[in-house]
């Protein structure tokens, strides 16, 4: 199909910068409206954060192939490579024949195919005390299980030193600086009350925000990440939830002595782990999460059998400064720091906060026009694991719209490959369980008068 002349794209995140920039370079006649709540980078969105993961271990190779085409784009951008940062990233699990061990070896597998001609790149952990000294050096002593008081989980892994992190934040600066740059590109920064439709139809003529303006279009692509579930139905196939990230603050010292570690991160225990960055270290949680959730009205405009739908909906750090992670996070997180970096075992976070994503069953990325939905686009499900993709991931949701995409991955990232799904597939691997409600478990934010 012809890509339609004038197109609003709800989100300034991964999805929405990236797409707005892949339509001004390929349809320089087409105008993009990019709405979003805030100016980028967006301070509590999915896509903005200290460090993001830049890693092509997937268990599914077809992520492994466009991440390693993404992180080559990273590389060779001459404003985003000074924010990536290849210290190589460490895939740890406990040792035992389960489905992390699964997730594990095929991950390897495409890491090594991917190094075939550099093996010196995969560094081989057979033990407990592998994993620990690449953390902290050769003569560091790891606890041992009497020390910890429970069996060690950091047993087995490998070093993947083509991998790194980038400074979130500062790249989704940048990406918005480009996109701006074209002047068939423009931004409003305020909250999509909904989409607005011709009357009786499910046809979206454009967007309403909360002040009551009307933006027309004749194409809505709907890239509000965790808050996508406001404007379009997404149940059964999108959900929100939040996982737990943390930050200590590290002296001068530590940085120095933990400069040349590795993201680690242990699938067995959902931990991930970043290097001393700008005075900080990052610690998050793959866990089952958490959500918050309303009661809204139906957004599909006719033929629904529902006036009001329940959905999850996210309660940030813009919403609720004075959160802080539930307790049960804070002690898992913590635990395992007992066993990887001691001295931070007991120091008291800097901040933290709950970092909302939407989660697709399976962790494949949704790009699919809403099936009850007209002049509707759906560019959304990142599930943990998109950020790497932002170099290329606009090109795809551009090659969708125009019936030029791989049918892999349409059928990959199309609505009805996620319904009736009820495991993700390992491309992002969280943890099992049912996300818990969020206002029963959050916390206030403690003093934070501390020291080193």
């Amino acid at each position: 199909m012809e890509v339609p002349k004038n197109i609003v794209i709800i989100g300034a995140g991964i999805f929405g910068i990236s797409t707005s920039i892949a339509l001004a370079e390929r349809y320089p006649c087409c105008q993009i409206h990019v709405i979003d709540r805030f100016e980028p980078p967006v301070p509590d969105a999915t896509s903005v954060d200290t460090t993001r993961c830049i890693r092509f271990d997937y268990k599914d190779p077809v992520y492994s192939k466009l991440a390693a085409e993404s992180l080559k784009k990273i590389e060779n951008d001459p404003v985003l490579s000074k924010f990536f940062h290849k210290c190589g990233m460490s895939f740890v699990y406990n040792g035992k024949s389960d489905k992390w061990e699964d997730i594990f070896i095929k991950g390897r597998i495409t890491a090594i195919e991917a190094n075939e001609n550099h093996p010196e790149k995969i560094v081989h952990f057979n033990s407990n005390t592998d994993v620990i000294q690449r953390i902290h050096g050769k003569d560091y002593i790891p606890k041992t299980p009497k020390e910890l008081g429970r069996a060690t989980w950091w047993n087995k892994g490998y070093c993947n030193l083509s991998n790194g992190f980038i400074d979130a934040e500062k790249s989704m600066k940048a990406y918005y600086q480009r996109a701006k740059a074209y002047t068939n590109v423009k931004f409003t920064f305020e909250e999509v009350s909904k989409i607005d439709y011709h009357t009786g139809t499910n046809k979206a003529k454009g967007v309403k925000l909360i002040n009551g303006t009307l933006i027309e279009s004749d194409l809505v692509i709907v890239a509000a990440g965790a808050w996508s579930g406001k404007l379009v139905d997404l149940r059964g196939v999108c959900s929100s939830s939040a996982i737990e990230v943390a930050w200590f603050k590290v002296s001068k010292e530590e940085q120095e002595r933990w400069k040349n570690m590795s993201i680690t991160t242990n699938l067995s225990t959902g931990i991930n782990t970043f290097p001393p960055y700008e005075g900080e270290v990052k610690i998050l949680r793959r866990s089952a999460g958490y959500k918050n959730t309303l009661n809204i009205k139906n957004p599909t405009p006719t033929d629904v059998k529902e006036n009001e739908i329940s959905i999850s909906y996210p309660r940030t750090i813009t919403t609720n400064p004075k959160d802080w992670i539930p307790e049960d996070a804070e002690l898992a997180l913590r635990e395992n720091m007992k066993e990887i970096m001691p001295p931070l075992y007991k120091r008291p976070f800097d901040r933290t906060k709950l970092c909302w994503l939407t989660q697709t069953p399976t962790a494949n990325f949704l790009i699919d026009n809403h099936p009850r939905l007209q002049n509707v686009v759906l560019a959304t499900g990142g599930s943990a694991h998109a950020w790497k993709f932002v170099p290329i991931i606009g090109d795809k949701v551009v090659d969708f719209i125009t019936g030029k995409l791989d049918p892999v991955l349409v059928d990959k990232w199309s609505w009805n490959e996620k319904i009736g799904i009820k495991q993700d597939n390992g491309s992002s691997p969280r943890m099992e369980g049912e996300a818990q409600e969020v206002s029963k478990v959050i916390r206030v934010s403690p003093s934070r008068n501390h020291k080193l």
